[in-house]
């Protein structure tokens, strides 16, 4: 049987259109939650039509969404007293339909690692959609290329977004098999979002570009967001800026004293989105500055000018076309608002899901009956 486990909304997000595929086939995965992100999960389960777990791994009851360092311990504590608590349902549950036992896990993340460990613990085959991104640095993003590291050399079948991320896992000589799926499965998870969502309460109508930033390595550092700020409240004076409120941005703000750097004129503050109405949201927009490698494989597709201010991506997507890497340059940040670069939307047809699917099948993880055997196209 195949089982997937997830603990963040970006996992669940570019798993969602191979778990709905695999459900409409009447083969469905038995789905497994860590809880990494408890909060968010549960809206986002119903915005991608994606039945809840089967299993929650560690849920306790009033815990929020893993966003500080200090958190993690006790997450991890939690987790490991909850495989120990499950492990003969999780085993039961992979060889439930007498088909070999495949434990999929994406991206990147605590969860993809922790993932991967629970597969062989279980004797199962483990699956890594969306191996081989590298940003060449360990250090950089941390600690996500280190989880994409030692998820591959756990990892026997890697399904890997493109052409050039499956070069990366054969230079570095991964056991197993590996996929090239043709592009990021997020291709398919944007064809569910429907366009017609209305827009939050406090954008502004017109032309407006939008600011997504939430990680770490920015918030961290006082000067380093600041710098940033500057330069955005020096934008908002020619264009409206809607500026996304992340729980942990906001505590960054408050923290180091930089609120009144996002409360100028011209800077629209809304809360955190849900995914469909961020995705409307972006398309509306006439820009995205970010630090999200997830916005960036977003807007790679749809074409949409995007600043992804970090020092370093392991993504090649749009890099090419209408993403900038700042390399947290605000001088980068700056050219990017002057002058745009043009893109248009990927254009591509061939579904990464599918590819993914027509493995499983012939791999003998799922059944033929149902899915559409080299059905590539995308829907």
């Amino acid at each position: 049987m195949i089982a997937a486990i997830y603990g963040t909304t970006g996992e669940l997000i570019k798993l969602a259109p191979l778990l709905r595929r695999l459900a409409e086939a009447g083969c469905p995965a038995f789905t497994v939650c860590t809880a990494q992100q408890p909060e968010q999960i549960p809206s986002m389960l119903e915005d991608l039509g994606v039945p809840p777990p089967d299993l929650w791994i560690d849920r306790t009851p009033g815990a929020g969404d893993l966003e500080r360092a200090g958190q993690i311990p006790g997450w991890l504590a939690g987790v490991a007293r909850g495989v120990i608590r499950h492990r003969r349902s999780l085993r039961a549950a992979v060889r439930g339909d007498g088909r070999p036992p495949l434990v999929l896990v994406h991206g990147d993340t605590f969860t993809t690692v922790i993932g991967a460990v629970i597969g062989r613990l279980l004797g199962a085959r483990v699956g890594h959609v969306e191996a081989g991104l590298r940003s060449g640095d360990w250090r950089n993003p941390f600690p996500e290329e280190l989880d994409r590291r030692i998820t591959s050399r756990l990892a026997q079948l890697h399904f890997a977004p493109g052409s050039w991320a499956a070069g990366n896992l054969r230079r570095a000589r991964v056991g197993g098999t590996i996929v090239d799926t043709g592009g990021n499965t997020i291709r398919d998870a944007l064809a569910l979002v429907d366009d017609d969502a209305p827009m939050p309460a406090g954008v502004p109508p017109g032309r407006f570009g939008l600011v997504s930033i939430h990680r770490f390595e920015l918030l961290r550092s006082r000067s380093a967001l600041a710098a940033v700020l500057e330069v955005l409240r020096e934008e908002a004076q020619r264009l409206p800026l809607v500026f996304i409120d992340h729980p942990v941005t906001v505590q960054a703000l408050r923290s180091q004293g930089l609120d009144h750097l996002v409360a100028a004129p011209g800077i629209h503050r809304v809360p955190r989105q849900r995914y469909v109405p961020f995705i409307s949201l972006l398309k509306r927009s006439e820009y995205l500055v970010t630090d999200s490698g997830g916005c960036q494989e977003e807007c790679a597709e749809l074409g949409h000018p995007c600043l992804v201010h970090r020092a370093a991506t392991e993504r090649q997507d749009g890099l090419d076309g209408p993403v900038v890497l700042s390399g947290l340059d605000v001088g980068v940040l700056r050219g990017f608002l002057a002058e745009r670069p043009s893109g248009a939307p990927a254009g591509a047809t061939v579904s990464p899901t599918a590819v993914i699917l027509e493995y499983l099948v012939s791999a003998g993880h799922a059944p033929a009956d149902g899915l559409a055997h080299g059905e590539r196209a995308l829907r």
